[in-house]
């Protein structure tokens, strides 16, 4: 008789299928949302986790059930074993393995990621406009992501999908822009709204919110009525639209305005190795110091279990804060 296979599920009755590991907090670009202007520690060298003890979680997520692992920084193209991971992801059976990046190093490492197994590249994209990119990116290569953009396209990367995080100093000509570009390059499309995450985060969320409702009705005033997409459960939050006459869909995740919280299939682990269930909360795992306690994977696939059943909470709870921020910063998490 075979033994009942292990889930991973919280007392909410979500199954957890989606995890994004953080790879590294290290990045080349200093966007405005997610480090602070004066910057923000690095974890030290011996807190970060190692290619080894990531491809260990890789498998133990695995055998929990795991459909989806996506690999997050920082900057997730600065950590030389990347193409290893998602090699690994792939021989224990994860059926998608995708990355979110800035798009810098994609023209040079995205043929490697692909080789590797990769079936999905998210590219942050939040301007066309070089002087606001820059600006935003705080000093960030335009061309580089381009041309990370179209290297990817050219050599067949299965999905490619661009992240838009809005600003309502972004510009009616910005937001129509990036629209066009990714229907027109049959590139999918999300825009994401600000979450309240750390003292940069929280800063741009109170002066700069604006929402996916509003960037909608934009985009419908220019390509028509969005017609509704029935969502994959691993496409992760994004509420996804067909445009008429084009293949890519526009999507639009929005943790403020409309939450998903009640249909929550994720988890993080953040370079340092602290298992996090919810980005609005404190509540964590530490998972370095599980896998280094020398316990065996099915003990410490046990322990995960036990603290997503116990500790994921129901939902985030940004509107319950007084400052409406969380204690995170984005480029530890990864989003």
């Amino acid at each position: 008789m075979q033994d009942k296979p292990q889930t991973l599920e919280d007392s909410w009755q979500r199954s957890i299928r989606y995890v994004r590991i953080s790879v590294t907090d290290h990045c080349n670009f200093r966007c405005q949302y997610c480090t602070p202007e004066s910057g923000a520690p690095w974890f030290p060298k011996p807190e970060q986790l190692t290619a080894n003890e990531y491809k260990r979680l890789i498998r133990i997520f695995a055998g929990l059930g795991v459909s989806h692992i996506r690999f997050t920084g920082g900057e997730p193209l600065l950590f030389p074993a990347l193409p290893e991971l998602i090699a690994e992801a792939k021989a224990a059976g994860v059926a998608k393995r995708s990355v979110s990046t800035n798009g810098v190093l994609l023209a040079r490492k995205g043929a490697s990621l692909l080789r590797a197994g990769l079936s999905k590249v998210n590219i942050s994209l939040d301007s066309l406009n070089k002087e606001r990119f820059s600006a935003i990116t705080r000093g960030g290569d335009l061309d580089a992501v381009l041309e990370g953009i179209e290297v990817a396209r050219q050599i067949g990367v299965p999905q490619i999908a661009l992240n838009v995080v809005l600003h309502q100093s972004s510009t009616r000509e910005d937001l129509l822009r990036l629209a066009e570009f990714a229907l027109i390059g049959d590139l999918d499309i999300r825009f994401i709204e600000l979450m309240p995450l750390g003292s940069a985060g929280s800063t741009l969320y109170q002066r700069d919110f604006y929402s996916a409702q509003k960037a909608k009705a934009l985009i419908e005033t220019a390509f028509g009525p969005l017609q509704p997409e029935q969502d994959s459960p691993t496409d992760g939050p994004a509420s996804l639209y067909r445009v008429p006459g084009f293949a890519s869909r526009v999507g639009f995740i929005t943790p403020w305005s409309h939450n998903f919280c009640a249909a929550c299939n994720r988890v993080r682990v953040n370079a340092a190795g602290r298992l996090l269930y919810c980005l609005g909360q404190e509540a964590g795992l530490e998972l370095r110091e599980v896998l280094r306690g020398g316990l065996a994977d099915r003990h410490i696939a046990q322990k995960i279990q036990q603290g997503v059943w116990h500790d994921k909470p129901e939902r985030h709870y940004f509107e319950d804060v007084p400052d409406r921020s969380a204690p995170v910063f984005m480029m530890r998490v990864g989003g």
